[in-house]
């Protein structure tokens, strides 16, 4: 009977800690010459990289990468800075993209003003509006009964809430992939430290500036380590596809429409920070959701059963 090796399939934690791996040269020496003489002893898995050999970290990712800082408002190359290759060199990940989206549109969804009272709440009388025999026609019942015009709704919208829920660590993915896409584009220009999107709160000044890098074609988004409420009012009354957000405000959508993102070094460390594991950017922002989702229950409890 002939053996014939049967080699374990590489799953992608495998591929990740060992990228340069083959069989062992027993294996292949038995192959070319007689695959009878292949043993259990040679069906061995070898990697290259050994601890003594100079490609002992050959399979391991680059912990950072280089990226370029960039004067304000030339957007020179000034200097260059290391950043965690998990923000700026992550995979392309659709899959995570999508849930981040879905999850920020279904945010943006407000229709908790809609209340529809069903028969109970209308206040009409109890009283059976006809005879229940002797007119020659259906029965009937009360004047709150969801057949007559005027009646209750038996299953209207109260209070509904689209909102959807989304693992804080898939979303912080989402950011980090966003930003990773952007920076291989091209499309990211990181700030030297000092600089401030702020200098450019006045017309004259950003007039020159698109003028400049030519976006008048061009989305750009303009992300502050604080509030710009002057350049806010600027740009809204302007006809420049153009945006400025708060770090902490800043959402997975308003990165991939960008085609241009500017972005303070002190904004950009606040996400490389904030954007790991379970943390927030705005943890303010996700308390007033809770509040506000709390409100709109108790006001429901309050309309159906008549307390707080």
């Amino acid at each position: 009977m002939v053996l014939r090796p049967v080699l374990p399939r590489l799953g992608r934690a495998m591929m990740t800690r060992h990228s340069f791996i083959r069989p062992a040269t027993s294996i292949s020496t038995a192959l070319v010459t007689d695959p009878a003489n292949i043993t259990a002893d040679s069906l061995t898995w070898t990697s290259i990289a050994t601890p003594d050999s100079p490609l002992a970290n050959a399979g391991r990712p680059p912990a950072v990468v280089l990226t370029t800082l960039h004067s304000f408002p030339a957007l020179e190359p000034s200097s260059c800075a290391a950043a965690p290759s998990s923000f700026l060199f992550a995979p392309f990940r659709r899959d995570i993209l999508w849930q981040a989206i879905t999850y920020e549109n279904d945010s943006l969804r407000n229709r908790g003003g809609l209340y529809v009272r069903n028969r109970s709440e209308l206040g009409y009388s109890k009283k059976k509006m006809a005879a229940q025999k002797g007119r020659g026609r259906a029965r009937v019942g009360k004047a709150g009964s969801p057949i007559f015009q005027g009646g209750g709704k038996p299953f209207g919208p109260r209070h509904p809430d689209d909102s959807t829920e989304l693992n804080r660590r898939v979303y912080n993915m989402a950011l980090r992939t966003a930003f990773s896409y952007a920076y291989k584009r091209g499309f990211l220009a990181i700030l030297e430290d000092g600089a401030e999107i702020a200098t450019i709160a006045a017309k004259p000044a950003l007039r020159a500036l698109w003028s400049l890098h030519a976006w008048e074609k061009t989305r750009v988004l303009f992300i502050s380590s604080g509030e710009n409420t002057e350049l806010v009012d600027i740009l809204k009354n302007s006809t420049r596809k153009a945006k400025v957000v708060d770090v902490k405000d800043l959402d997975v959508r308003s990165v991939l429409r960008a085609h241009k993102i500017v972005v303070e070094k002190a904004a950009f460390d606040y996400l490389v920070e904030n954007t790991e594991g379970k943390k927030f950017l705005n943890p303010a922002k996700i308390v007033s959701q809770i509040k506000r989702k709390a409100r709109r229950m108790r006001l429901h409890a309050t309309k159906r059963f008549g307390r707080d």
